[in-house]
Formats: structure tokens, C-alpha cells, sequence
């Protein structure tokens, strides 16, 4: 059965993208997910933390927080999308952010990952 939150990221050219890093992540496939990184991350973007780097923070993520699951889809267009990440390792929730060109091949121009913030009382 496919929820709605599925749905949404897979009509999304930027939930396809970050489907597809997660998926790389989850399986601890590092190989696959420097390819990708390489692949589908805009120039500009690796310009500011190269490939290399930004695969070294996530590996380090993963052995810190584990796998990670989508708990909830905040916002689904076409070029963009923000969700809401349940970590394996840890009772913290993570935002994560998705930004892809609007031109084919859809090349991420934004990839924001970070832990929530408890509000404050």
C-alpha cells in the first residue's frame, strides 16, 4: 500500500532525488551514494563542499544516527520537497530539504539535512 507521503515524493522530480540519496544512505551503499552525489548534485553546489566531503559527513551521520525514515512529507512540488526524518539510533527527528533545477536532468541545487529543534518553552 502506498501512503500518501510516498505518493507525493514519487511525483516529485526533488523526492525522486532524495529517494533515491536515501535509499544509498539506508543501505550503507557509500560507493553508490559518492556516485550519486557526484552525479546529481549541481556544480555550484560541489563547489561549495565537494563530493568527497559531503559523503564523509554523511557516513559519519549514519554511524552516529543510523538508518533514517520518513516520519512526514511537509511539502511536495514539483522541484522541491521538505521532510520531516525519524532516526534509527536516536529519538531526535531530522529536517530535510530538496531543491532540483526545473531542466532535465533535475541536478540538486539544495540539499539541507539537520536535526529539529525542540521549541523552546
Amino acid at each position: 500500500m502506498v501512503t500518501a507521503d510516498q505518493k507525493a515524493l514519487s511525483e516529485s522530480q526533488a523526492g525522486m532525488r532524495f529517494i533515491a540519496q536515501m535509499k544509498f544512505y539506508n543501505d550503507g551503499n557509500f560507493e553508490r551514494l559518492r556516485v550519486f552525489i557526484q552525479d546529481s548534485y549541481s556544480d555550484a553546489l560541489l563547489a561549495e563542499q565537494s563530493a568527497h566531503a559531503r559523503l564523509n559527513d554523511l557516513r559519519e551521520r549514519h554511524a552516529q544516527v543510523g538508518r533514517q525514515k520518513v516520519k512526514q512529507v511537509l511539502a511536495a512540488g514539483k522541484h522541491q520537497v521538505a521532510v520531516v526524518l525519524q532516526a534509527e539510533n536516536t529519538p531526535h527527528l531530522y529536517y530535510a530539504e530538496v531543491l532540483v533545477e526545473e531542466d532535465y536532468p533535475h541536478r540538486i541545487l539544495k540539499f539541507l539535512h539537520a536535526p529539529l529543534q525542540e521549541a523552546s518553552e
